[in-house]
């Protein structure tokens, strides 16, 4: 069974978010560490597909149209596995709390609905703790197109899953990968021990749910200022 970063005895806290495209996650994230950057805490955030070492093979891939599910799902593990290894464990060690915009849950979803067999994608990522907390955005899928749409006129080709050819129409397409990428992660919900949050409700009384949660799990009174006790 996975353990958490306290339970390995970690001095720092990892606190991941999930959720579909347009749930809103990304904004409370950054909400949330721009809070407790203010209580005093040292904080680091990373997001998926963001390593400098596998983006622009990603980029390429992704508008040539050159990646199987499986090549996508390596080459994603090998970005999470750089940015785990020099980025989140050291400074883990080091007292930090580090914020995650999409953990090792994004792939144990997105790739097992583009076909990837479960066990398998599990074992890739077999290497990496589990978060100490991890909040689900759950929104609606009319709210995260929505949501979507109101920042740019055209779906991304692989955010729609066009790649899957679920439907010629970009919309219905975003509809059903995106409704069975949540069906993922309510499997997982459970399992994982997801901290559930209503994405369509508003900002604020999102970000308020959320810093009440991570102040009562964490204690964030022990990072602020310094290393933690």
């Amino acid at each position: 069974m996975k353990r958490t970063f306290a339970e390995l005895g970690f001095p720092g806290r990892l606190i991941a978010v999930e959720g579909l495209d347009g749930s809103g996650k990304s904004t409370q994230v950054h909400l949330l560490k721009k809070w407790l950057e203010q209580q005093g805490c040292k904080v680091f955030f990373s997001e998926w597909n963001s390593s400098a070492l596998v983006k622009s093979a990603t980029s390429k891939g992704k508008k040539q149209n050159l990646l199987t599910p499986t090549t996508f799902s390596l080459i994603h593990a090998t970005d999470f596995a750089d940015r785990y290894e020099r980025q989140l464990v050291p400074l883990l060690r080091a007292g930090y709390v580090v914020l995650c915009d999409r953990y090792i849950f994004t792939a144990f979803a997105r790739d097992v609905v583009r076909g990837c067999p479960p066990d398998w994608v599990r074992g890739v990522y077999s290497f990496a703790a589990l978060p100490d907390i991890t909040f689900f955005f759950r929104a609606d899928l009319e709210v995260s197109l929505a949501r979507i749409l109101d920042n740019r006129p055209v779906l991304k080709h692989h955010e729609a899953g066009m790649d899957m050819n679920l439907s010629t129409d970009p919309y219905e397409s975003f509809r059903i990968f995106q409704g069975r990428i949540f069906e993922q992660y309510l499997a997982m919900s459970t399992e994982f021990g997801f901290t559930l949050v209503d994405a369509n409700a508003r900002i604020e009384e999102q970000q308020g749910l959320v810093r009440k949660l991570v102040q009562a799990r964490i204690g964030i009174d022990r990072y602020s200022h310094g290393r933690p006790d």
